[in-house]
């Protein structure tokens, strides 16, 4: 059974095992054993932050790279208010485009002279009243899980069940959260709260994702941690 799957590579390795679906798709699905190869866009495409990281967006993918790697992902975007590339060039900040995931999405990681790098996943959930999360109060994150490439460099991001997500820190009581609403925003959404008679369901409001690796014939390590804000 052939599994659908969305791979991105340098054009140096361009290939295909046989030919592509006739039917497109906004996703640009193809099938593992029809893949096509794209290439990072040319370095004069390119917005270069530092001599660590550079960030660039075509269509709907976004490549980052940090010296000769770059991974690529769908429907995230640079939040330029949070980077730092110069003083903090090993936690990069990106925004999820509205009603998208990453989950099930395939991550591409291509390599220079870096060792094969290990990916990890988790995520952070915020309590949510109507369209409005409340990223400033409490969260629940998951636990770190290791990602299994599906090929050489290409992984799968994690799905969730709405029983994982669902889920609160110890700590998190209905009057701890009314007192916060009281506090810190409108009388509105403190009404909301206040007919309450449990906490309301959790919602993932950042992914993380975290990578690991070494250079080659080097001690220099690559450590990379990307904090992806969901929007809803």
């Amino acid at each position: 059974m052939k599994t659908l799957l969305k791979l991105v590579l340098p054009a140096s390795l361009l290939m295909t095992a046989c030919q592509r679906s006739t039917t497109p798709t906004r996703e640009k699905q193809v099938r593992i054993d029809t893949m096509q190869l794209v290439a990072f866009p040319a370095p004069s495409a390119e917005k270069v932050a530092s001599n660590e990281v550079s960030v660039v967006s075509r269509d709907s993918t976004t490549y980052v790279r940090f010296g000769d790697c770059y991974f690529s992902l769908d429907w995230i975007s640079e939040d330029q208010q949070h980077n730092d590339f110069e003083r903090h060039p090993d936690t990069l900040y990106f925004s999820l485009a509205p009603k998208r995931s990453i989950e099930g999405q395939m991550l591409a990681i291509t390599t220079g002279e870096a060792e094969k790098i290990k990916v990890w996943q988790r995520f952070e959930t915020s309590i949510r009243i109507g369209r409005q999360i409340l990223r400033q109060w409490k969260h629940y994150r998951s636990n770190w899980e290791q990602l299994h490439p599906e090929a050489s460099n290409f992984f799968i991001c994690r799905k969730y069940t709405s029983s994982q997500i669902n889920q609160h820190p110890e700590d998190a009581t209905l009057e701890n959260l009314q007192q916060h609403v009281k506090k810190h925003y409108g009388q509105d959404l403190y009404n909301q709260v206040a007919q309450l008679e449990k906490l309301p369901e959790a919602v993932i409001s950042t992914y993380y994702l975290k990578f690991n690796g070494t250079l080659r014939n080097s001690p220099t390590k690559i450590n990379k941690l990307l904090v992806i804000q969901v929007a809803l």
